[in-house]
Formats: structure tokens, C-alpha cells, sequence
């Protein structure tokens, strides 16, 4: 099941929270900010000891203080060299996500508008990626959270 709800990523109580983040798992700004500030110190802590994710990968953590078990990390954007995810990076690193959610036997996940942000992505066109992928898993139930 997909739905879109809003409000705050970091109050939803999901298995698995993703996470819009950099390829060096630096949670600088942006709904990363957010999720680590909500966390806490272990995700940030296991964030820096995996250092590097590529574009098109996904890294997990522990979910730290937030109502999850999980953290799915999914890079948008690679500071180092300026290389930003597209449409299709967003749409094989959710369907990658999906699939180990699935895998884990969770039931739920919540995720951000993915590339929206500081990579630029148009916003409806993220939101229709992240539904067509998310109709793949019909067991799965599927939070697209926008901001309020």
C-alpha cells in the first residue's frame, strides 16, 4: 500500500525510515539533518564508520531514538564530485531499499521525497517515481511523507 501523509519524517513510526542522504553519509542539512538531530549519536556514530556510499546504493543503520528500526540511507548527491542522482539512480536505489525491507520481513517504510532537495529533482516527478516503484511491493506499507 502507498499513501502520502504529511508531516515530519522523524515522528513516524515506520520499520524503516529512508534517508536522503550524501555518498560520505555526512548528515549536513536538508531532512539528513533532520533524521540524524532525531536519532541521535548512534546514527551519526555508524554513518561515519561506513564513510562512503556510491550513488545508486543504499547503507543501513540502526534507527537510534527515532520510532523505527532501521535507517535506509539512499545517496542523492556526491559532494566530492558534484555528481547528483537522477530519476533513474532514485528509482534502482528505492527498488534496492524495498526489496531489503521486504527481505527483513518489515512491514513498513517511510520515506522523504527523494532528489527533491538539494538535488533539484521536480517534485511530482519524484513523487511518481517513488509510487510506481512502491506499487511493486503491494505487501509493503509505503509513507511518502511531505513536509507540512
Amino acid at each position: 500500500m502507498f499513501q502520502e501523509i504529511k508531516g515530519d519524517i522523524t515522528k513516524v513510526e515506520a520499520d524503516v525510515i529512508i534517508n536522503a542522504a550524501n555518498t560520505e553519509l555526512k548528515h549536513d542539512g536538508g531532512v539528513a539533518r533532520a533524521i540524524a538531530q532525531a536519532a541521535g549519536n548512534e546514527l551519526t556514530a555508524a554513518s561515519e564508520e561506513i564513510g562512503y556510499v556510491p550513488l545508486g546504493d543504499f547503507a543501513v543503520t540502526l534507527a537510534g531514538n527515532l520510532q523505527a528500526k532501521e535507517v535506509c540511507h539512499i545517496p542523492t548527491i556526491c559532494y566530492k564530485t558534484g555528481q547528483k542522482a537522477d530519476l533513474d539512480i532514485i528509482a534502482k536505489s528505492l527498488e534496492k531499499v524495498l526489496s531489503y525491507v521486504q527481505k527483513k520481513g518489515y512491514r513498513s517504510v517511510a520515506t522523504p521525497l527523494l532528489g527533491a532537495g538539494v538535488v533539484g529533482l521536480p517534485e511530482d516527478e519524484v513523487r511518481d517515481i517513488i509510487k510506481k516503484v512502491a506499487e511493486k511491493y503491494p505487501d509493503l506499507n509505503i509513507y511518502l511523507v511531505l513536509k507540512i
